[in-house]
């Protein structure tokens, strides 16, 4: 036993090893938080320019919520990070249908698998965000995540991967897009996530009714009700909700 230890030191001496690793964990940290204080500035711009004519996706009224992390993995552990993200994702966006809750979690598994898998020494980003009929209301829900592919090669440690992820959630303003361009929007979502076409069916009936009411409710308080926005440009002018974006889509 002590002839394997003494071989394994030999290799990857500790005390060299161990100023490496807390060296490149703290440079890394440094650069995950980076990256999410440049997510939370870019989601929020993209927010806030919602639905004007350089940026033709659904607009929202007001922020609601927002979730940010960063994690640096183990080469054995790597594996968790689609799985745990996924699964702080879908707290995020609880309360809403469960089908629609699960579809958005496989959207971002199938991005962070694949920008995790790009390969060695590799950074790459994911960027999309989503729109969810969630009880009462209509919430957007916008996510970026950062992987970077990281490897200390060493027999007793050794670092692989850095994650940081931004994700926001704010309130839909029904009376800035039309009921059509929604209805879209909405249905281009659902088919991303493999909704069948009843699915599909079912929960545009669903918006269109919600969409609806709020609109009317929105009359009724004297807002007038008519979406005072209504996109005239092609589909290419505006990323769907849904539509995976960044280093390996764009």
């Amino acid at each position: 036993m002590a002839i394997l230890k003494n071989a394994i030191n030999a290799l990857d001496p500790a005390p060299d090893r161990k100023k490496e690793l807390t060296l490149l964990l703290s440079l890394l940290s440094e650069l995950c938080e980076q990256k999410v204080t440049e997510f939370t500035n870019a989601i929020e711009e993209d927010i806030r320019t919602a639905g004007t004519a350089e940026n033709r996706s659904i607009p929202v009224s007001e922020i609601l919520a927002k979730h940010t992390e960063y994690r640096a993995y183990v080469s054995a552990d790597a594996g968790k990070i689609a799985t745990e993200v996924g699964g702080a994702i879908k707290k995020f966006v609880a309360g809403g249908s469960d089908e629609i809750i699960d579809g958005i979690a496989s959207l971002l598994t199938t991005g962070l698998e694949a920008i995790i898998g790009a390969g060695k020494g590799i950074q790459q980003e994911m960027s999309s965000y989503y729109i969810v009929v969630q009880g009462l209301a209509i919430a957007r829900y916008d996510v970026k995540i950062w992987s970077r592919y990281i490897e200390a090669s060493g027999i007793t440690s050794q670092i692989e991967h850095a994650l940081a992820v931004a994700a926001y959630k704010s309130s839909v303003d029904v009376t800035k897009v039309s009921l059509n361009t929604f209805l879209l929007a909405y249905e281009r979502q659902l088919q991303e996530m493999q909704f069948t076409p009843q699915q599909q069916i079912e929960y545009i009936d669903y918006a269109e009714k919600l969409y609806d009411r709020l609109t009317g409710a929105k009359m009724q308080a004297g807002d007038g009700g008519a979406p005072a926005l209504v996109y005239a440009g092609t589909a290419k002018d505006f990323r769907a909700p849904g539509e995976l974006s960044g280093s390996l889509w764009d």
